[in-house]
């Protein structure tokens, strides 16, 4: 009778863990003794409590079905290395730094016949786009969709080479090597010795040249030091460290940010800056400040201008840092809460590309900021309708659809004009402005994404094309619009990201942060591809400096005992009700005994007021 193939789910313990020191403290895994383990190994088993299934009860079945869950974890030494061999779902028992988190995909890779491919995961940093990709036959990674500029292999599947075949004939690997094999207890020492081998040898690099372009830091034990300095740069104040907003922003004339988490709420910003969080924090508490509260205690809110909130976000989510450490030659950078590591040579690739397509731009500085209820705010809208009427042919795309009926709105562009080039077919280029306010807008690839979008539609839907024809020939009034719509006939198109910015023009692509870099090169090079020019540029931020403000106007308050319950009112002079609570109060007020005195701000709505514990409040002297 053939060996039975089992399913083995391989670990590889970092250096200086083994059995003693890998499982979680609250681990519920058991010692066992074996009469076929590995010389010198230790097994655990998890014999957990057998339990009703939820869906007995759920559908009112009779019959007397348990759960029951059972596993095993086999610890494994090879040399000076240890192996953590896992049996059903007990994996998660072992501590997040006792384990390699690239063996299994390394050992994969240098494995794999490269034409031989079946599935892989793949993740997109920054938007954290995750796909898979599987095919019926065997391929190249090429052929499973992946972009070694811009994503991260997190899995592979496939069929090994010839060379490998008596080993196994097909693997899955990502932090583990998932296999099955036709093996005794006792040889189970000798095939992890081979994996170690395959692990730390660089084959796998002319197979999969570009794989490792950036890759994630996902080890805690890594990751420590790489915070350590990170925490270092914030207390110093050395300028390394940026703040961004981690989401998709529109500019819209309320869009503004506050910080919470300290002692109170802070004032509301109309942009943000690792500046301003320095000036909520002081130097007191800056001195002080530790990691645990910049994970956990410190946020980022989403606010209009009188202070409402919207969206929130944990400070180190917020950040963006980079690492370069002397005599290595890779980069470290922090992005949305995720350390990850890029070969410095790739980063020097994608600067070279991206410095390239980098133009002077002809349009005006940005000084164009729109007053919400007397507060200073960024207006992308007033920027773009300004263009427009300051130059001569620029038309304001701004809010206009071009979307096929039934599909969500998709934009042409913020701006678009027609200029002569001998070039074009047509004899005319259209060129489509794509504007955005901030290098610091942590998704500039959804700016970069619709640029290619909406001229791929223009291109191949012809509604669309005819919408944005009408809406050209509309904005003109009546002047002609020949030159306008003659790029339309042949595709004579320009696509030019531009970014509203304090930073020096100079710098380049160096504005950008690394992710919006690498969304920035994959949508040029299908501009590219499409013998669509495209180009970058800058343009300087003219407009005054945006202080921080207080939501609404403060005023002094009074906690009060009005029968059983405690309220908060107007001290008398001030032009407020003095018999109107106040509610909505912060919690430290409110609670505060009758006769406490506070400087609160108050939104006063005829005979209603209110406050927020958003809003910011102080003792009264």
């Amino acid at each position: 009778m053939a060996e039975k193939s089992r399913p083995f789910s391989i670990y590889l313990l970092r250096e200086n863990y083994d059995s003693n020191n890998s499982l979680v403290d609250d681990h519920e895994l058991e010692p066992a003794q074996a009469n076929h383990v590995p010389k010198g190994a230790v097994i655990y088993l998890l014999d957990a409590d057998r339990k009703r299934p939820w869906w007995r009860s759920y559908f009112g079945i009779e019959d007397d079905i348990w759960q029951e869950f059972k596993g095993a974890l086999l610890f494994l030494t090879v040399g000076e290395r240890h192996f953590a061999v896992c049996f059903g779902q007990v994996h998660h028992n072992l501590k997040d730094v006792a384990y390699e988190y690239d063996f299994g995909l390394r050992v994969t890779l240098n494995m794999l016949d490269p034409k031989e491919l079946r599935s892989a995961d793949m993740v997109e940093p920054g938007p954290a786009r995750r796909k898979r990709t599987q095919v019926p036959i065997s391929t190249e990674l090429t052929y499973l969709d992946f972009d070694a500029n811009s994503e991260i292999i997190k899995s592979l599947t496939g069929k090994v080479k010839p060379e490998f075949e008596e080993l196994f004939k097909s693997a899955t690997g990502s932090a583990s090597l998932k296999i099955s094999l036709k093996i005794q207890p006792d040889q189970l020492a000798d095939r992890c010795g081979r994996f170690l081998k395959l692990y730390e040898s660089d084959e796998y690099k002319v197979s999969f040249p570009n794989i490792e372009n950036i890759t994630p830091v996902r080890n805690p034990a890594d990751i420590a030091p790489l915070d350590a300095q990170l925490l270092a740069s914030i207390r110093g104040k050395d300028g390394a460290t940026t703040l961004t907003i981690p989401d998709i922003v529109d500019y819209k004339d309320n869009t503004c940010c506050m910080f919470g988490g300290g002692e109170g709420p802070s004032q509301i910003y109309p942009d943000i800056s690792i500046e301003q969080f320095y000036e909520y924090v002081g130097d007191e508490g800056l001195a002080d400040l530790t990691m645990d509260a910049l994970k956990g205690e410190y946020r980022l809110i989403l606010t209009d201008t009188e202070g409402l909130p919207d969206k929130s976000y944990g400070l180190y989510r917020s950040v963006l840092f980079d690492i370069e450490p002397p005599g290595e030659d890779v980069i470290y950078h922090l992005c949305e809460g995720a350390w990850y590591k890029v070969e410095k040579a790739f980063a020097a690739r994608l600067r070279t590309y991206l410095d390239a397509k980098c133009e002077m731009t002809d349009l005006s500085p940005y000084n164009h900021d729109a007053m919400n209820k007397g507060k200073r705010v960024y207006s992308e809208a007033n920027y773009n309708e300004a263009m427009a009427a300051a130059h001569a042919g620029f038309l304001c795309l701004d809010q206009t659809d071009i979307s096929p009926s039934g599909s969500t709105t998709i934009e042409p562009c913020d701006i678009y004009t027609a200029r002569a080039d001998a070039i074009a077919r047509s004899g005319q280029r259209g060129v489509f402005y794509h504007i955005k306010i901030s290098t610091r807008s942590s998704h500039l690839s959804h700016l970069f994404n619709q640029g290619v979008n909406s001229v791929e539609l223009i291109t191949h839907e012809a509604a669309s094309r005819e919408k944005l024809e009408a809406i050209i020939t509309q904005k003109l009034e009546g002047a002609d619009p020949a030159n306008f719509l003659a790029p339309f006939v042949d595709s004579d198109y320009k696509i030019v990201f531009g970014i509203i910015t304090h930073k020096d023009v100079t710098g380049a692509s160096g504005n950008l942060p690394l992710f919006s870099k690498l969304s920035l090169m994959r949508n040029m090079q299908r501009l590219d591809f499409a013998r669509i020019p495209c180009a970058l540029t800058f343009i300087p931020d003219h407009s005054e400096a945006k202080g921080g403000h207080a939501p609404y106007q403060s005023y002094l308050v009074e906690v009060m005992q009005d029968g059983k319950k405690k309220v908060v009112r107007a001290v008398d002079g001030q032009g407020l009700d003095t018999t109107i609570d106040i509610r909505r109060c912060p919690k430290t007020v409110s609670d505060s005994a009758p006769g406490a005195r506070f400087n609160v701000s108050v939104k006063v709505k005829e005979d209603e007021y209110s406050s927020s514990h958003h809003w910011p409040y102080s003792v009264a002297a």
